[in-house]
């Protein structure tokens, strides 16, 4: 007997949707009857939720942990995590993942979640502590599997599975083919479906060529041609070039967000909220932002520096033109750099000097409480609109962590907004507000 939860349509209508694309129809239908499956679909194309609506139609009528949900990074496994809450099925949702206080995930865990969503490393810790009964579990997901073996946590998944008896159903989530399934994971029965040849997005590639050891400069003038309003992932190879583009863009006081491995785990999650939120439209990073992060949708993708492999091209690329959008991908080079093997010979992009890059219109505003102070987003809409200078349409996306809130406000009122802020409580509660660094 399953609960009797929001169904389908309820959570269709949750998440802005108005029906599923062909992938999730097949994929729901599939796992319905099908124990153990690999899907295979392109980033963008809706995974997250064909497999979320396959696996909670198997809940049953009991407590403790049922479904697990393994993937490789906190971004992806944060990114599972909202789904889920937009999704307001009512059944209580943990996330673990490292560089998260622990002792604030076991306390978490004083009432079972329902659904289990974590990274490899921080699941078996918490089994190996035993914070909670693993043998409930029936539905295990692998997300971004290919990932999860590629970043080394196969003995940690090994050492999962090896503590959940019984398992009604595996599936495993894949936006690549390379994908060799291990032995200790038994799938000898394993259905595989594929749509990685159905992505619906047109993506325009092109090149900008720049004089030797001009490439900042090339990129520069590359973003101000693609003018104002247009949200765009350059892509390096390495954490050291990121730097040195944002020491430049510093210089010429455009606003962006940066990231790759090398930054603490909190100014991880900021970088990336700003960009998902708009207070900055250009994102510099390495190749973890290529798959399993949550941005909005792309209009462009600059490869600063040519990945190595085809696959990394094709997952960045992946992060634009996505579903039925359009989208585009620049290369930039020097008059010395060859184009790679994989990438035949693609027109140039044509240049307008004219454009300027303006401020984005949002500001993220840091807020010091969050749901474990009993704030959520209500009280924070409320708060703010106290003010008579703001309207609804003046506030933009609102997280709300653990302890701490952020929310992003029109450019053109954040000085007045925070000015107005200063000294007042939330909820009879002080709380520290200021612009999110």
């Amino acid at each position: 007997m399953v609960f009797p939860k929001t169904n389908q349509a309820t959570i269709l209508k949750n998440l802005g949707f108005s029906t599923l694309n062909s992938m999730q129809e097949t994929a729901i239908a599939t796992t319905s009857s099908t124990p153990n499956t690999l899907l295979l679909a392109p980033t963008g194309s809706g995974k997250t939720v064909a497999y979320l609506l396959s696996v909670l139609p198997k809940i049953a009528s009991k407590s403790g942990v049922q479904v697990l949900i393994l993937a490789p990074t906190r971004e992806l496994v944060l990114q599972i995590e909202n789904v889920l809450k937009l999704m307001k099925t009512n059944f209580k949702v943990n996330a673990c993942y490292g560089g998260h206080p622990f002792g604030v995930e076991r306390k978490n865990f004083s009432t079972p979640p329902t659904l289990l969503v974590g990274t490899p490393g921080r699941i078996e810790d918490h089994i190996k502590r035993k914070t909670f009964d693993p043998t409930g579990i029936t539905q295990l997901v692998f997300d971004e599997f290919d990932k999860s073996l590629e970043f080394g946590f196969s003995k940690q998944m090994e050492s999962i599975v090896k503590e959940i008896p019984k398992p009604k159903g595996r599936l495993f989530v894949s936006a690549t083919k390379a994908i060799e399934v291990p032995d200790y994971l038994n799938t000898d029965d394993l259905h595989t479906l594929d749509f990685l040849k159905e992505k619906e997005g047109t993506l325009t590639l092109s090149q900008h060529v720049t004089p030797i050891d001009e490439k900042v400069a090339g990129l520069l003038e590359l973003l101000t041609s693609l003018g104002p309003k247009k949200n765009t992932i350059v892509f390096s190879n390495h954490r050291e070039a990121c730097d040195r583009i944002c020491d430049h863009l510093d210089d010429k006081e455009l606003i962006y967000s940066i990231f790759h491995g090398g930054l603490e785990q909190a100014q991880r999650e900021l970088e990336l909220l700003k960009f998902r939120n708009g207070s900055s439209q250009i994102l510099i990073a390495t190749d973890i932002a290529a798959r399993g992060i949550d941005i909005p949708e792309l209009d462009c993708v600059i490869h600063y520096q040519m990945p190595r492999e085809e696959a990394t091209f094709t997952h960045r690329n992946g992060r634009t033109a996505r579903m039925k959008s359009s989208g585009m991908s620049i290369l930039i080079r020097t008059t010395t750099e060859a184009l790679p093997s994989y990438i035949d010979e693609v027109p140039m992009f044509k240049i307008s000097p004219n454009e300027t890059l303006t401020d984005p219109e949002w500001r993220t505003f840091y807020i010091g409480k969050g749901k474990k102070d009993k704030v959520n987003k209500m009280d924070l809409v409320g708060f703010f609109l106290q003010f008579d200078f703001l309207s609804k349409t003046d506030l933009g996306l609102i997280e709300v962590k653990d302890f701490s809130s952020y929310i992003a406000i029109k450019r053109n009122k954040s000085k007045r907004v925070l000015k107005a802020v200063q000294g007042l409580k939330i909820k009879k509660k002080k709380a520290k507000i200021a612009f999110a660094k």
